[in-house]
């Protein structure tokens, strides 16, 4: 038996490996935690992950996806496998094995052009995809509401200044907060013309760490956690908006980049690009968790808020001059 253990070691880590044991058929040789509940698996020469998942009607649907996804015609990403004739069932969670999909040496991210245009194609490829998988899953995927999301994550924001101010001068944090506001009224003032496109099945996290790329050099997209049924336009808001704080918030080069031309027409979609979501998002989750304590924690924060301040502001001074014409 060899088990690798993530540096926060838990006895529920040995029970898995054990319960695991019995409960494949294949011997499991080792074992290495990637993140809470995610872990690689080795028996043999064989490599599979292992997820959990809070409920079975969560995993089958994960399963039942990721199946028809692969079935019509997207193969970068990772289908699961059926190693049993029962669920794993282990702790209160559900466990599901999947594809290992072997990285290359160079992960993905966001930081050259090259990379983000690369990412935007396979987005661009997943919604063509999906958009043949509606019927099939519109009455078991949630249907998307970014706009009422935002509003309660700005809400959470708000509750949290106090904490915020600490970190970011208060002129900053309200003027942000402003710019919430303004993101938010045009927004809703226009959420017709936001979903007046046929919906597809988003990705819902189109963080860097969601595409892989295998040792091949294909990109792949994985981790479907979060999908729900929209106008590409949101994932696309999202996207534009992990990827801006690497372009130095030009507005010209987003504008210039295949996928976001067309969007730059749609007032609803000008009005979320001046949405602050990192910054909510990531403001909020470490107040929640209490991790603002460490500074690790909090100075891509303040390099986030602060020190790209200023960029971000010119940027939305562009787009709003954009939603008047």
């Amino acid at each position: 038996m060899n088990i690798k253990f993530h540096p926060r070691r838990d006895d529920s880590t040995d029970r898995l490996f054990s319960y695991l044991q019995s409960a494949l058929p294949a011997r499991i040789e080792t074992m290495t935690k990637i993140r809470d509940r995610v872990f690689l698996l080795r028996s043999g020469n064989t490599f599979f992950m292992l997820k959990a998942y809070s409920s079975e009607e969560k995993l089958l649907q994960q399963q039942g996806f990721t199946a028809a996804l692969r079935e019509a015609g997207f193969t970068e990403s990772y289908i699961f496998l059926k190693l049993s004739d029962h669920p794993l069932f282990f702790e209160n969670a559900f466990y599901g094995c999947q594809e290992y999909i072997p990285p290359s040496s160079k992960p993905f991210n966001y930081l050259a052009q090259e990379e983000r245009d690369e990412g935007l194609a396979l987005l661009a490829k997943y919604h063509m995809t999906t958009t043949k998988l509606v019927p099939e899953f519109k009455f078991s995927v949630p249907k998307q509401n970014i706009w009422q999301k935002w509003q309660e994550r700005a809400a959470g924001f708000k509750r949290n200044t106090k904490i915020v101010n600490y970190f970011v001068p208060k002129q900053l944090t309200a003027e942000i907060l402003d710019w919430s506001e303004l993101a938010l009224e045009g927004m809703g003032e226009n959420l017709g013309q936001l979903y007046a496109a046929e919906p597809v099945i988003l990705h819902g996290d189109v963080a860097h760490h969601n595409f892989l790329r295998d040792e091949t050099g294909r990109l792949c997209l994985i981790d479907f956690d979060l999908i729900s049924l929209g106008p590409e336009t949101c994932d696309l808001l999202q996207y534009a908006n992990r990827i801006l704080p690497f372009m130095n918030w030009s507005l010209e080069s987003l504008a210039g980049m295949k996928g976001f031309t067309g969007c730059l027409a749609n007032k609803a979609f000008l009005y979320g690009l001046m949405y602050p979501a990192d910054i909510f998002r990531e403001w909020n989750r470490i107040i929640r968790l209490k991790a603002y304590y460490n500074p690790a924690r909090t100075a891509p924060l303040i390099e986030l808020t602060v020190n790209q301040f200023n960029a971000r502001k010119r940027f939305i001074e562009k787009v709003e001059k954009l939603t008047q014409e």
